[in-house]
């Protein structure tokens, strides 16, 4: 079963890949390939930068030199290299996580229906993903020169990626000797973590931890002490204000998870009904609805295109009425089958707050937004039964030929 689903997944990849490489550019790639023509011909300018570090338009830039190559098919065949890389990494996260498992999760990677139309276009996401994988299966294997470098690359491609910085350190310490704490009450972790914060040697460990992570950190901390902005370009700091929080990309991410992940919501739904016995669960479903009542707002520019669906979902959300509740009632069901989803390791839990931050800091809301999020947690869960995980690759399939049809 799993040989023929192999087969599948690597058939769609290929269609997808044959299907899209001759197209016209589409949406943003207009704006990437203009930057990787400017780099080549040497016409590229500060203010013909986009929002995000220029690493993938460098990289791409130099392979296609190196190659002699400025065609927009051979651009798309770089960026289709980098997601097939993306599969490989997340095969050894999944791999790390549960070995079992390993073969089915990366295939729901692979086929992840918001993910894999990305594969062969001239986007920053795949890349930045890719990145962000490596750097995640360095941690896991505690190799801690690989994951600063991975780290450096990824935030030099997204910037938002330095927010993934506590994850990796959390990876780091819990893999650490010094740090094993056994503790399963968090008041007793604190107590614990706070009693090897006065011994000498816990201490030089946190440090030796800490400190590949360090030099993005503090080079993106000062980028924004000295521009007083958080976008590369200044000229489209207003389309992206920094600092910033909304909510309009936590909502559609939690909409795009149980859409996404109905298998598994399903799987959950016994475990969904005990949690809502419980009234802290009532009591946030009850704050869920205040702030989607109140904070939920559609009102970048780049969100108005009623022809786009992702548009006309959000502006009917906002709405309000029948289609605002549904739209929340999937958020919460998201919600509820999340926290019914036991992730495989303690530290993976830091992927809740830090993706509040991830998706809270855009003003436009944007389905690629979602996926560095909803990929963590694909990889990062406890694995279901095979028959659930099986059901989900066919989903993901089922999806993907509604997508493309």
């Amino acid at each position: 079963m799993e040989v023929l689903l192999v087969a599948c997944t690597f058939f769609i990849i290929v269609l997808v890949f044959f299907r899209l490489e001759g197209a016209p550019l589409l949406y943003d790639e207009v704006f990437h390939f203009r930057r990787i023509e400017g780099l080549l011909n040497g016409t590229m300018t500060f203010r013909d930068f986009g929002v995000m570090f220029p690493g993938y338009h460098l990289l791409v830039a130099g392979i296609l030199k190196l190659f002699g190559q400025t065609s927009i098919p051979v651009a798309r065949a770089v960026s289709f290299f980098f997601s097939l890389s993306s599969c490989i990494a997340a095969y050894g996260v999944a791999r790390a996580v549960d070995r079992p498992t390993a073969l089915l999760r990366t295939l729901q990677f692979a086929l992840f229906p918001i993910l894999l139309p990305f594969f062969p276009l001239i986007y920053t996401d795949t890349l930045s993903l890719s990145l962000v994988l490596l750097a995640l299966l360095a941690a896991l294997h505690a190799r801690l020169l690989l994951v600063g470098l991975f780290f450096l690359l990824a935030s030099f491609v997204r910037q938002n990626n330095i927010l993934w910085a506590p994850l990796l350190f959390a990876i780091l310490l819990e893999a650490n000797p010094a740090w094993k704490i056994s503790a399963s009450c968090s008041l007793s972790w604190l107590h614990e973590a706070a009693i090897r914060l006065w011994n000498g040697r816990a201490l030089r460990s946190l440090f030796r931890s800490a400190a590949p992570l360090l030099p993005p950190v503090i080079a993106f901390a000062v980028f924004i002490a000295v521009t007083g902005r958080a976008s590369f370009n200044p000229d489209l700091d207003s389309a992206h204000p920094f600092p910033s929080f909304s909510f309009g990309n936590i909502f559609f991410t939690l909409f795009l998870f149980t859409v996404l992940f109905l298998p598994l919501v399903f799987a959950r739904a016994r475990a969904v009904v005990l949690l809502l016995r419980r009234p802290w669960v009532l009591s946030l479903l009850v704050a869920l609805f205040l702030l989607f009542s109140f904070g939920f707002q559609v009102d970048h520019p780049a969100n108005s295109e009623i022809a786009r669906l992702r548009d006309t979902i959000l502006l009917a959300a906002a709405a309000g009425g029948t289609a605002g509740f549904l739209f929340w009632l999937l958020g919460a069901l998201g919600v509820l089958t999340m926290l019914a989803t036991p992730l495989a390791r303690r530290s993976f839990a830091w992927i809740y707050p830090l993706s509040l931050l991830y998706l809270g800091g855009s003003w436009l809301i944007e389905t690629r937004y979602a996926i560095v999020p909803l990929v963590l947690f694909l990889l990062l869960r406890k694995p279901s039964s095979w028959r659930v995980e099986i059901l989900q690759v066919a989903f993901n399939i089922v999806l993907l030929i509604w997508v493309f049809a």
